[in-house]
């Protein structure tokens, strides 16, 4: 996925300006350029026209990570690689403002969690991240990423075409809009193996 992250906003907060009510096939346009439909029961279709701002969907529960799959976590951009065999860890990427990778992590674990003040990765120069902000959990069925209850929430990269769950929030630039009705949560069991062993990352 080609994206400069230079050029883009994460949306703090937890108010949605605005809900989109969607029936059965029906559609809707966001902000002049996003075009949402209920593609079938429980999802919603994300098209993007070329030009558009950047489509965000802030993570309530736990969504599966795809191969490339940028995640914004307060000012920090990273990009997901999974493996490319079975044998192989997934690894998450720490990008810099050009999109460039400045540090890599391996998910050798089942699970590795991203704070300002703990976690298994420590960015403690970010005062947008929350204490313990988000954790990827590495389980037979794929890779999981889910948002610990931060303050300015932990927001994944929208693909043209993607299905979302009803009821999901996404940015279109700073603004935000609920996407019909929510729907069943995504549960991802707790592992007594998902320990934190702090990695604090000094200033420069």
């Amino acid at each position: 996925m080609n994206v400069r992250v230079r050029a883009m906003t994460t949306p703090y907060g937890i108010g949605v300006d605005e809900q989109v009510a969607l029936e059965d096939g029906g559609s809707a346009v966001l902000s002049g350029s996003v075009t949402v439909t209920a593609a079938e029961p429980g999802f919603v279709r994300v098209e993007i026209a070329p030009g558009s701002p950047v489509v965000t969907l802030r993570v309530i529960d736990a969504i599966e990570l795809c191969d490339g799959d940028l995640i914004a976590a307060g000012s920090q951009w990273l990009r997901f690689q999974a493996g490319a065999s079975p044998v192989d860890a997934p690894r998450l990427h720490l990008l810099d403002e050009a999109g460039a990778v400045m540090l890599s992590f391996g998910l050798h674990g089942p699970s590795l969690s991203i704070g300002r003040t703990s976690g298994d990765v420590v960015l403690g120069r970010d005062g947008q991240l929350s204490r313990l902000h988000l954790r990827v959990l590495r389980r037979p069925e794929g890779v999981f990423l889910q948002d610990l209850d931060s303050s300015n929430g932990t927001w994944t990269v929208v693909r043209p075409g993607e299905l979302l769950p009803a009821g999901s929030v996404v940015a279109v630039g700073e603004r935000l809009y609920q996407l019909g009705m929510p729907a069943a949560p995504v549960m991802v069991e707790a592992s007594e193996d998902d320990l934190t062993w702090p990695i604090e990352l000094a200033a420069a």
